[in-house]
């Protein structure tokens, strides 16, 4: 990724799956994962979790310092499809989250869930 370029990182999750994550098709398993390594300068502006079928079990997705920073599971639905905006701490009133030094991954929180399937959207910019 260049600097002043905009990133767009989507990654596919379910129960039981063990693929790498790029497609629906080949989900990843949803076990505390890494969706996307930071790199210096950026920005994460959105995470939204997409639940494609109803999940069973909780989602935080975090960062190294904050393991809900981005998306808490009280804001999200898991049984219910649909598209939840993350609203951690990092990006509650419209905040974003500045990274100058790489170092930190957006990580998944989410050693319970027995079923379902989703996705882990981040969206940002580098500086």
């Amino acid at each position: 990724m260049f600097k002043n370029n905009q990133f767009l990182v989507v990654k596919h999750y379910a129960a039981g799956a063990s693929g790498s994550g790029n497609s629906s098709a080949d989900p990843a398993s949803p076990v505390d994962s890494d969706v996307v390594a930071i790199l210096a300068d950026c920005v994460v502006e959105n995470v939204d979790v997409i639940i494609k079928t109803a999940v069973t079990g909780s989602i935080d997705v975090g960062d190294d310092d904050n393991a809900d920073g981005f998306a808490e599971t009280a804001g999200i639905t898991e049984a219910t499809p649909g598209v939840y905006v993350g609203a951690g701490a990092y990006l509650t009133g419209g905040a974003k989250k500045l990274y100058l030094a790489a170092g930190k991954e957006v990580k998944l929180d989410a050693t319970t869930i027995t079923a379902g399937s989703f996705a882990v959207v981040v969206q940002g910019y580098r500086i």
